[in-house]
């Protein structure tokens, strides 16, 4: 079944760039969605808004751009891409329904809601369709690691309830939340190495590793625009900072012929997470003059816990016997 569903070859460039235009806009306009459900809650009383507009009006472009392609190309299949723009309209319907009838959702549920949730499945299909499309199954062009990239902050906007640079409060209270704060680094770092060991099978460039990465932070900070710009531009440079780290590890690691390479790398990438954790600890502690209730034990936990379940990570990447990356 799932063979069936393989999309065909877009080997043509200016195809698969306008398939980056389209991945920008309508994921943009999620997060920008999302923002407004954040900062502006109040003031949302129905499904006809402008952030919604900017989502659905993204996901229109998608289907049209897509429907231009397959006519250039006389590819009138029905492959992953068509069903999951398919799921996504029945979801996009389904949720203006949902709100009409029983209103904005508040705290966590407009994440698993079930209108949501098809929304989700059917980004990750379309997402899927770019990704398999790719015009050579061994190495990854631009809309490929944009694919990659967007994937990766779509997981995120699933679980930016538990996102340490999306929620800083729960650093500076000691009760409850510092549990909550404590996981939420050790899961989006845990999440970072995955995608990781994921993309390295595919031999990719250090470049192309810390685009992916750099794509994720930039998605994650629109979820600042409608509120604290401040967050949002911190939220770039750590984004920045995390591609060049990501860059360097991942320059080590093709140079590198070391037995654990592998497992040693993803050990670095979530340490590196952790790390621009802390700076965002620190940077938030003294600009409020917040009182800083993690000691420095607790702040070195933060990186040097992720360093141990990234090389943990790292062990799902190579062959058992032969200690090689699993291509």
């Amino acid at each position: 079944m799932f063979d069936k569903l393989a999309p065909t070859p877009i080997t043509e460039k200016k195809y698969r760039y306008l398939m980056i235009v389209a991945m920008i806009w309508m994921f943009t306009g999620a997060w920008v969605d999302s923002s407004a459900h954040t900062f502006l809650l109040d003031e949302i009383e129905t499904f006809f808004t402008p952030w919604h507009a900017l989502l659905y009006t993204g996901y229109g472009f998608v289907v049209i751009s897509a429907v231009y392609v397959k006519n250039k190309m006389e590819d009138y299949k029905f492959d992953v891409g068509v069903l999951g723009a398919s799921i996504f309209a029945i979801g996009g319907g389904s949720d203006a329904i949902w709100h009409t009838v029983l209103g904005i959702e508040t705290g966590v549920e407009p994440l698993i809601s079930p209108s949501h949730l098809m929304l989700f499945l059917g980004s990750f299909l379309m997402l899927d369709h770019v990704f398999a499309s790719r015009p050579y199954k061994e190495t990854l062009d631009a809309a490929s690691i944009f694919s990659i990239g967007t994937i990766y902050g779509l997981i995120v906007f699933m679980t930016q309830f538990i996102n340490p640079f999306l929620d800083i409060d729960l650093f500076f209270y000691w009760d409850w939340s510092d549990r909550l704060a404590a996981g939420s680094v050790f899961f989006n770092a845990m999440l970072a190495c995955i995608v990781f060991v994921y993309a390295i099978r595919f031999k990719v460039s250090p470049k192309s590793m810390g685009v992916i990465y750099l794509i994720s932070f930039l998605y994650q900070s629109v979820f600042f625009i409608l509120g604290d710009l401040m967050s949002m531009a911190m939220l770039i440079v750590y984004g920045l900072g995390f591609s060049l780290g990501a860059i360097q590890i991942t320059k080590w690691y093709y140079k590198t012929n070391h037995d654990r390479k592998l497992q040693i790398a993803t050990a670095l990438i979530g340490s590196l997470y952790g790390f621009f954790v802390v700076v965002n600890i620190l940077y938030w502690s003294f600009s409020s003059g917040a009182d800083l209730v993690w000691r420095f034990y607790g702040l070195g936990g933060l990186v040097t816990t992720p360093l141990l379940f990234g090389y943990m990570v790292g062990n799902l990447g190579v062959n058992p016997k032969t200690g090689d990356v699993v291509q």
